[in-house]
């Protein structure tokens, strides 16, 4: 009987250690977007694969939206969406407000994946959650419908989870691409 409780007890510590784990990061990731703290950011963000993932997103509902798919095109939709996402300050305010417009009553409906109302409880984050291995996936605002939701995607690397990838709701997509066209009307010609 004692020879179960040794291997029983710390399998069940272990497991529920592996299921809060990436929670807690999240609301750490959180907690960084919304002090906007870079070395914090740093260190729970993947901005590389963070940005090729948004960029891909945004250039692939331009693609769709325009029904075109000319390199010259792809090329330019894919310029406006780096130069609009690889910038850390409009980075953190899509992370944090859901857009990376200055204008706010054109963020009024949407959501956002990193605010404060987006979690909930941690118990509505393990509900709206998925673990995959090194992989955890998490669906929020929790109170929003599923197509105004984001998917974020934490990946354990070195011991850490990262924030890795998320999929933009079409909505904020639609937006961003809005916002795109408006930069590139506003450059100069």
């Amino acid at each position: 009987m004692r020879w179960i409780v040794l291997i029983i007890v710390p399998l069940v510590v272990l497991l529920a250690g592996y299921t809060v784990w990436p929670i807690y990061d999240l609301y750490r990731i959180a907690s960084a977007v919304e002090t906007r703290n870079p070395a914090a950011l740093q260190e729970l963000v993947d901005f590389p694969s963070l940005r090729v993932s948004l960029i891909k997103q945004i250039r692939d509902a331009y693609r769709k939206r325009t029904d075109k798919s000319t390199s010259s095109e792809r090329s330019v939709g894919a310029a406006v969406g780096w130069a609009q996402v690889s910038h850390p300050g409009r980075l953190v305010d899509l992370l944090r407000r859901g857009s990376v417009s200055a204008d706010p009553s054109l963020r009024s409906s949407l959501a956002a994946p990193f605010a404060p109302s987006s979690f909930g409880s941690p118990w509505q984050i393990w509900l709206n959650s998925d673990y995959s291995g090194r992989t955890f996936y998490v669906t929020v605002p929790v109170d929003r419908p599923s197509d105004q939701r984001f998917r974020i995607r934490l990946r354990l690397v070195h011991w850490d989870w990262r924030l890795l990838a998320f999929e933009l709701p079409e909505s904020t997509k639609a937006h961003l691409i809005e916002e795109f066209a408006r930069m590139m009307d506003d450059q100069p010609k």
